[in-house]
């Protein structure tokens, strides 16, 4: 599972939200007529807490399904947990929180490129600001996770926990190519909104249609590149309505038609029951969990951002001659609302390093336990606490959705979401090359390759646009080869890291760098 995580904007002091009335182009006879100022963007809590919600959430299940048995013969089996638990089906409609991701994705995307638009930026500009903030914590996740992988073979971990150590690690990053083309989307939604929706729904219902009636699951991957787009295009729409009047009834009836729809293709037998099967190749039932999960949002939207700026409101209300003073919002609330400031703030800034790194958090801990059941079992019978040291073993590592199991997940999760905040912290404050630094790489490499390559060769054809598209393919090949591939052994880590480092060197250098010389 996974999200769009944060601002889209270029810089780390812009804000993701409502598009505000300043940030839009004025038209050309104001424009004339007085200077144009753009205010500092306005930021929709209401979106980043629910961001930052289904952030926890998604930790808190890749947490709870990430699990490890010691075998017969004292070995460590990795096992996914709670996929067969009595419940899990119908629990997963709830938890099943992809398709708002990619809402609120799509809704900060493109009030994100409408910023950049408004100050005269154009896509390549969107882009460069895109890679920085996506690829650089890609980056440094992918070399000290590879790292550590190599030390862990190193010292004997077997080859089978070190490659499913890798896929889990690489598990978060599958999303993050699709925020690329998010100027190409907005494209197509604001030339044809319903049209472009049309076609994509057409297109998941087709692959839908013959994934099921030929047999062959491995159509369904085709979803991948029409569910998701589709789904980013509704928060395309809740960005367009977001400052209109909501006609509640229309959303009401449109979200129970949604699941009403959902719940009879699943009891036909046409969807699975359990969300989270319906994700992997993703299918028809996501864009409709994502429908109701949009009017949920557009329901609550504009009432949860009164309340987290209850502070702000109290603060600025006047008092209006001939009229009573407006009530003071009671001092709780305020404090309420300020608390929950600071906690979105937290998550702005540390958001996407949990999302990376909580998996990574999540395959130590289970190393170490793993290692200390294994170590509890090579010692003599009946040492520690006069117990049989399998019994102290299952202590441990204790029998899957067993008694002992459930007493420790609380535990568990304070701990995964603990560690994990830490590390975000701490990763957050590893130092990166600037932009500067990287765009004088490009530099360097440029001229090297221009000194390398033969008289005449036209090296002036390589255009801004070009140079973005091809740090694009980059990013989104090394994500492919740790998503896909693993870091294990340390060569793909060092062709993943490559990869992400050449489309920061590219997008770092979106100027001319193809220069005659001595220009």
């Amino acid at each position: 599972m996974t999200l769009m995580l944060n601002d889209p904007a270029p810089p780390v002091d812009t804000e993701v939200g409502r598009t505000p009335e300043s940030a839009v182009a004025p038209p050309a006879e104001l424009r004339t007529r007085e200077p144009q100022t753009v205010a500092a963007p306005h930021r929709d809590q209401a979106i980043d807490l629910i961001r930052f919600g289904c952030l926890i959430v998604v930790v808190i299940l890749h947490s709870m399904m990430s699990a490890a048995v010691l075998g017969p013969d004292g070995t460590v089996a990795p096992t996914v947990a709670l996929s067969t638990t009595a419940g899990f089906a119908a629990a997963s409609w709830f938890f099943q929180i992809m398709p708002l991701f990619f809402i609120i994705g799509g809704y900060a995307g493109i009030t994100g490129w409408r910023r950049t638009r408004a100050r005269g930026g154009t896509w390549t500009d969107y882009l460069r600001a895109r890679l920085r903030r996506l690829a650089v914590p890609t980056a440094v996740l992918v070399v000290i996770a590879g790292i550590g992988l190599s030390a862990a073979a190193d010292i004997g971990v077997s080859s089978e926990l070190i490659v499913e150590a890798s896929r889990r690690i690489g598990q978060p990053l599958w999303f993050l190519g699709l925020s690329s083309l998010v100027p190409v989307a907005v494209h197509f939604h604001e030339r044809a909104p319903r049209r472009s929706l049309a076609v994509l729904a057409g297109a998941v219902i087709a692959v839908d249609v013959l994934s099921g009636t030929t047999g062959i699951a491995g159509l369904g991957y085709l979803n991948f590149v029409v569910v998701w787009p589709l789904i980013q295009q509704l928060g395309f729409f809740f960005a367009d309505a977001s400052d209109r009047p909501i006609s509640r009834p229309v959303v009401w009836t449109a979200l129970v038609a949604a699941l009403g729809l959902l719940g009879g293709l699943v009891a036909a037998g046409v969807y699975s029951p359990n969300m989270l099967v319906n994700l992997n190749p993703p299918t028809g039932a996501l864009v409709l969990l994502g429908v109701a999960q949009l009017c949920v949002l557009r329901l609550v939207h504009a009432r949860l951002n009164r309340a987290l700026h209850v502070d702000r409101l109290s603060a600025e209300s006047t008092t209006v001659p001939g009229e009573a003073p407006a009530e003071a919002a009671p001092t709780s609330r305020i404090l309420t609302a300020q608390l929950w400031e600071r906690v979105i703030a937290w998550g702005n800034t540390y958001g996407m390093q949990v999302y990376l790194w909580h998996m990574s958090v999540v395959i130590v801990l289970i190393g170490a336990l793993g290692w200390l059941a294994q170590t509890v079992v090579g010692f003599p019978t009946g040492i520690l606490l006069d117990l049989p040291t399998g019994t102290v073993a299952e202590f441990i590592l204790p029998e899957i959705e067993s008694g002992w199991w459930w007493a420790t997940r609380l535990p568990w999760l304070l701990a995964v979401m603990g560690l994990s905040a830490l590390v975000a912290m701490a990763a957050e404050r590893i130092p990166f090359p600037s932009e500067r630094r990287l765009a004088a790489v490009g530099r360097g490499l440029s001229a090297l390759v221009r000194a390398v390559l033969p008289q005449g060769f036209p090296v002036q054809s390589f255009s801004r646009r070009v140079r973005a598209i091809v740090a694009v393919g980059a990013a989104t090949m090394g994500i492919a080869v740790a998503l896909l591939v693993g870091i294990a052994p340390m060569i793909w880590t060092v062709v993943a890291a490559g990869l992400l480092m050449g489309s920061l060197i590219l997008s770092a250098g979106l100027t001319p760098l193809w220069q005659p010389a001595g220009r």
